[in-house]
């Protein structure tokens, strides 16, 4: 009996805590965090936008402009 109080405490503790992470973020912001992983990518980048009608801000960098890797070593 003890464990089923104890998970269900978990339960609500993981709710509680998940409702004030989010408590002061938009519906824009939370658009905005969930396309997060295909901003580097400008051609998924470009499938996405085209699949969902939702704008990536992505930052697209150059060849040339791009440092080189810090643990890259050309011979």
């Amino acid at each position: 009996m003890i464990e089923i109080a104890l998970n269900s405490a978990a339960v609500i503790s993981l709710y509680c805590a998940i409702s004030w992470c989010l408590k002061h973020k938009t519906a824009t912001d939370i658009d905005e965090a969930s396309l997060i992983p295909f901003a580097d990518d400008p051609e998924v980048a470009r499938r996405v936008e085209q699949a969902t009608g939702k704008t990536i801000n992505a930052v697209q960098m150059s060849e040339q402009s791009r440092e080189p890797d810090r643990y890259t070593l050309e011979l």
